[in-house]
């Protein structure tokens, strides 16, 4: 009689064992199965971007976006930015956002368009309106950041500026200092500062003296206390 139990018991739990074992197996298949990746949609205008769709889980559902994303990012220096979107059940949607244009670098023959970053777009741009940094660049390929530090100067100030001065040309001032111009002034600074210190600076000069009613025709920035001349 005990043995009879026992079996019965046994067999009770081989049988919930299967049970959930199958459970488990069924619904795991069925996740995988209605969520599998079946479509993939890429925009970006003037970018064609590929993915390696062997790479990756097919499951929507535990799609690493974070991974993909870096990927892209990599493999395509001139994609600023990328938004993946789930569609729901099977459709991965990827959107690759461009670089902007922001100024153009470089003297002679040698003129490239950069990004707000130092990355360059493109070789001999036609671009209008955009800022101009008068300094001479090497041969560079698209997708290569700008490593030069007067270059790397130049793009971080008429970044730090681009929201209270319009700033039409940058070129060297001396071996260790650049002069940036607007319309009516020049701004004189140091390669070598804390840039975005010295822009607040010089923004709440330029604000003092608008409420005044004049700009002064020289800013320089390269000492403690601001030099100006009218």
């Amino acid at each position: 009689m005990k043995r009879t139990v026992e079996w019965r018991k046994s067999g009770r739990t081989i049988a919930i064992v299967i049970i959930v074992v199958f459970v488990c197996g069924f619904f795991s298949w069925s996740i995988n199965r209605i969520f599998t990746i079946r479509n993939i949609e890429v925009s970006g205008e003037g970018i064609h971007v590929e993915v390696e769709e062997n790479s990756f889980p097919k499951n929507l559902l535990f799609f690493p976006v974070d991974t993909l994303t870096a990927q892209i990012l990599k493999n395509y220096p001139l994609v600023g930015s990328v938004k993946l979107q789930k569609k729901y059940p099977g459709t991965l949607v990827i959107t690759a956002v461009p670089r902007e244009p922001f100024a153009v670098a470089g003297v002679g023959g040698e003129m490239y368009l950069l990004d707000n970053v130092g990355v360059v777009l493109e070789q001999y741009p036609t671009n209008i309106g955009l800022p101009a940094i008068h300094i001479a660049m090497p041969k560079a390929q698209a997708g290569i950041t700008i490593s030069d530090p007067a270059i790397s100067a130049a793009i971080i100030f008429l970044r730090e500026t681009a929201s209270f001065a319009t700033i039409s040309d940058i070129i060297t001032f001396d071996s260790s200092a650049l002069r940036a111009q607007t319309e009516s002034m020049s701004i004189v600074f140091a390669q070598q500062s804390d840039i975005p210190v010295i822009t607040r600076t010089l923004q709440m000069m330029i604000s003092g003296f608008r409420i005044k009613g004049k700009l002064p025709a020289t800013i320089d920035l390269r000492f403690d206390k601001p030099v100006v001349t009218f």
